[in-house]
């Protein structure tokens, strides 16, 4: 006899709950997919209120980096479907596994403040795909490791040009100083 909606569903649940302890390329790539929501989000609310002379060109490239995300996330969640997951899809499930935050204060930060957050958020964003990659080879899930590779890239490249529109150089103030190098 076949199983219910409803009890397919629980059982998907089961499923997350047990990958999502003992994790999993699809769990790991799950965290990603929800980064990638969020943050396409954070993006448009970014474009909205950065302000002052570069107000044009960050508005643009905010705009542009969001576009580009939001096709990233409609690819991701194709391409855990390609490997037999099922993928978050509502938000809830995106609320949940996000390792973003979102604050409405940030209508008033400075457009420094705005840029510098959107660093973090990728320097996050990058550390759940990295691992999400090494998962996925492991279990041998090349093409999704690959796709994942790519996205690393592609978080990397959106992270340098931010740190340079803040005038930073790429990995300024991300990693930790060496005390061996006195």
């Amino acid at each position: 006899m076949a199983k219910s909606i409803e009890e397919r569903y629980l059982a998907e649940q089961k499923q997350a709950e047990i990958d999502h302890h003992q994790p999993t390329a699809g769990a790991m790539a799950d965290h990603v997919l929800a980064n990638l929501r969020v943050l396409t989000n954070k993006l448009v609310q970014a474009a909205w209120y950065v302000k002052g002379p570069s107000y044009f060109a960050d508005r643009e490239y905010l705009l542009q980096l969001q576009a580009t995300l939001n096709h990233d996330f409609v690819q991701l969640g194709d391409q855990l479907r390609a490997v037999g997951e099922k993928p978050a899809s509502v938000t809830a499930e995106f609320s949940e596994y996000s390792m973003l935050t979102e604050d409405p204060r940030i209508k008033y930060y400075s457009t420094e403040a705005i840029l510098a957050g959107l660093v973090a958020d990728c320097q996050t964003s990058l550390m759940f795909i990295q691992r999400a990659v090494a998962l996925a080879n492991q279990e041998s899930k090349f093409p999704l490791a690959s796709y994942l590779i790519e996205l690393n890239g592609q978080f990397e490249r959106a992270s340098q040009k931010l740190q340079a529109r803040l005038g930073k150089e790429p990995r300024e103030g991300l990693e930790e100083e060496d005390d061996d190098d006195d």
